[in-house]
């Protein structure tokens, strides 16, 4: 008996060490709650101690705090606080802080929290379901070497009330600022001229937290008819005029109408003037290289400074990337192989509450966005984007976190459980680490084939003729292709998707040079754009994007 509670006693010290916390190679964050009670809204007054000394410095939190201030502090996120994305016992859930000057919370004041640039908004992010710890941060870290904005990311220990909370992802939160999104400002009275015209940050996600004016988009995507809703993030609710809600939602008008009906070969067509053609490549190869299953539809942010400081449409800052890099178990999240803008284009799809915006399959279309994405893909993968170095950072990573992340996982045994929406379930760390990153080997080799496909399908596009018509277009039956041939010889008329896969074809013998017009049935296909080509022994004479609607 005295021999069974030894091991008892063992067992329970050991638990409590792991849980507890004195000594640690990450900054260590204490919350003092001063007998509140966390809660969603509103942020509630505490003291925090930061114990920091610095890159390789052990930090013990017997110390002297390196920085104590007040700070408000409530729970953040939408579907990252509900109750299903826990398992009974094991919640840990993200905050949100704000550094304040005192314990009113009238004023916030800006503070440099481990070595990032002095802000007052911070967010502290749980890494519940992505037990690697490493999403969120590696895909900023790729993001910002692209030259998306991103967030800066930290990780640190938390105590809340001296009992240890394990390890957070500390990140910047997305604002407007010099450190963050530095748009110009723009005050409630300037409603004319170039103040009119900028900064604006905008975003398409929930509608769930802080309320902002919004719109619907006036057009659906993929197989719905559900329209995205975009929000002014900035300026905020209550300091948005009604002349500066009105401009920003007729320049996102024009640039939606444009995009949607204007021909991409057309290099004068008003949406190409109005955005940051760059940004908008970038974006789209980071939600695709991660495979971000909330990519496009969520958490998608975008902004706009005054005409007179370039006052183009900008894609970022990224953000939320926790379900991405193969972890989710559903819209085929969890494969290295297919696109995530066209994940929730099924019929299973179409029921989803959120779709991706059309933007990018349009853009796809485009030979000057494609021509782009194909150079800059093939540039980042001969220098950042490669599986080894992508590994390395993971394995270095890895490395500092292994204590940290042994306490956490003391603290928090979720290892061999099912977490939504995990795909696959882990029993270890070490498995979890290796899943990733066999998944992202697969990815970079699939997406490597897949943009040197588009690449020849859509740059032809800049052959596009004028002669060429396909009416009516969009259609929900069937489109009329007309065209002068240039010379006598039979035709071959091909629909193609955007991944450049062959749908349809048909051989037209014995025409000579002169017009030709035949009719092409698109009831069998499902809602989407096409490419539709039309060659003579065997080279493409013209191309034309043909849309089928409901």
């Amino acid at each position: 008996m005295i021999f069974r509670w030894s091991i008892i006693f063992t067992l329970l010290v050991r638990v409590s060490l792991a849980q507890s916390l004195s000594t640690s190679n990450l900054p260590i964050l204490s919350i003092d709650t001063r007998g509140k009670t966390i809660v969603n809204e509103p942020k509630i007054p505490t003291k925090i101690s930061l114990f920091d000394r610095g890159p390789g410095a052990l930090n013990q939190i017997s110390a002297s705090p390196t920085l104590k201030i007040w700070a408000g502090v409530e729970f953040r996120g939408s579907t990252s606080q509900e109750d299903f994305y826990f398992l009974p016992g094991l919640i840990k859930k993200p905050y949100g802080v704000e550094i304040w000057t005192d314990s009113t919370g009238r004023f916030s004041t800006d503070t440099s929290l481990v070595q990032m640039p002095a802000e007052s908004d911070w967010v502290l992010n749980a890494s519940y379901n992505d037990q690697t710890f490493m999403r969120d941060v590696l895909a900023h870290y790729v993001g910002i070497r692209m030259g998306l904005l991103g967030s800066r990311t930290r990780y640190v220990e938390l105590v809340i009330n001296d009992v240890y909370q394990g390890v957070y992802i500390l990140m910047e939160k997305i604002k407007k600022g010099k450190n963050r999104v530095p748009i110009s400002d723009l005050r409630p009275t300037e409603n004319t001229g170039d103040n009119l015209t900028g900064g604006y940050l905008m975003k398409i996600d929930k509608t769930t937290g802080s309320p902002s004016k919004n719109w619907s988009s006036n057009f659906g995507s993929g197989l719905s008819s559900k329209k995205s809703i975009i929000q002014v993030e900035y300026p905020k609710y209550d300091s948005l005029s009604n002349s500066q809600y009105t401009y920003i939602k007729n320049y996102m008008d024009t640039f939606e109408k444009s995009l949607h009906d204007d021909s991409p070969s057309n290099p004068k067509s008003t949406y190409k003037s109005m955005m940051n053609l760059p940004s908008f490549v970038n974006y789209f190869l980071l939600n695709e290289a991660v495979r971000n299953v909330d990519g496009y539809l969520l958490s998608t942010y975008f902004y706009k400074d005054k005409d007179s400081k370039g006052g183009k449409l900008t894609m970022g800052p990224v953000w939320d990337f926790n379900i991405a890099f193969g972890n989710a178990d559903y819209a085929e999240g969890w494969k290295p192989q297919g696109w995530a803008f066209t994940a929730r284009e099924t019929t299973a799809g179409a029921t989803d509450a959120f779709q991706v915006p059309f933007w990018w399959g349009k853009l796809l279309t485009d030979s000057s966005f494609v021509s782009l994405a194909s150079k800059r893909w093939k540039d980042m993968r001969k220098s950042f984007l490669t599986a080894d170095r992508i590994h390395a950072y993971i394995d270095s990573t890895q490395n500092v976190l292994k204590e940290p992340l042994a306490r956490n996982f003391t603290k928090f045994p979720l290892f061999g459980k099912k977490l939504w929406p995990n795909y696959y379930v882990a029993p270890s760390l070490t498995e979890d680490v290796i899943w990733l990153k066999n998944w992202i080997s697969q990815r970079l080799i699939w997406l490597d084939s897949q943009l040197n496909q588009l690449n020849v399908l859509v740059l032809g596009t800049e052959k596009e003729s004028p002669t060429l018509n396909l009416y009516p277009n969009p259609s929900s039956a069937s489109v009329t292709v007309l065209c002068t041939l240039p010379e006598d010889g039979p035709v071959e008329v091909e629909l193609v998707d955007l991944l450049g896969q062959s749908l349809y074809s048909r051989q037209y013998p014995g025409l000579r040079k002169t017009l030709f017009q035949q009719s092409l049935d698109l009831q069998q296909f499902a809602v989407g754009t096409y490419r539709v080509l039309l060659r003579q022994q065997g080279r493409v004479l013209f191309q034309g994007t043909c849309i089928k609607q409901n």
